[in-house]
């Protein structure tokens, strides 16, 4: 789930005519239809390999099947910092909490590295060149939160961007 725009949009009413028969057109601002995207997963074996089946996110969590995300940690060397955000309240896995610079679930056909440099993109307003991100890691998370009804078997690719200095505040554009 994310944050619903209020998106307004002008859609034609009726044409009235006044008294000295000139037309007066209304329109009323009513808010767009907000229409939820559902995001497909690939879904995996236990052994993380793709079964060729995709599934809505939702099911998949709901009757845990494997699938996998990315995780983009930012380093800065020179601080030997990690950049650590706090996650949305809203969020239906660990809301409110601290959590990586980054991370976001491999859409179905979509491949590792993209998925890591759209994620930054989008959750932090960084866009970095393919180079930038070094695949450190592989780990498997199996748990089970939300009295039972979130099952997540993720296999994540862990990403690792090596800044000199760390980003400052104002280089981010946040979700």
């Amino acid at each position: 789930m994310g944050f619903r725009k209020n998106v307004l949009q002008f859609y034609f009413c009726k044409t009235f005519f006044g008294k000295s028969s000139s037309p007066l057109t209304i329109f009323l601002l009513l808010p767009e239809p907000y229409i939820e995207q559902v995001e497909y997963l690939d879904v995996l074996t236990k052994t993380g390999k793709k079964t060729g089946v995709s599934k809505p996110r939702g099911d998949v969590h709901r009757d845990g099947d494997y699938h996998k995300a990315v995780h983009v940690w930012i380093f800065a060397e020179s601080t030997q910092e990690l950049l650590l955000q706090k996650r949305a309240d809203y969020k239906d896995l660990w809301p409110g909490l601290w959590d990586i610079s980054s991370a976001g679930h491999i859409s179905a056909g979509d491949s590792s590295l993209i998925t890591a440099q759209r994620e930054l993109q989008e959750e932090l307003g960084v866009i970095l060149p393919k180079d930038a991100f070094e695949l450190i890691f592989i780990f498997l998370e199996e748990c089970v939160t939300n009295n039972g009804k979130f099952i997540n078997n993720e296999y994540s690719d862990v990403y690792r961007v090596t800044t000199l200095e760390p980003i400052s505040r104002e280089a981010f554009t946040l979700q």
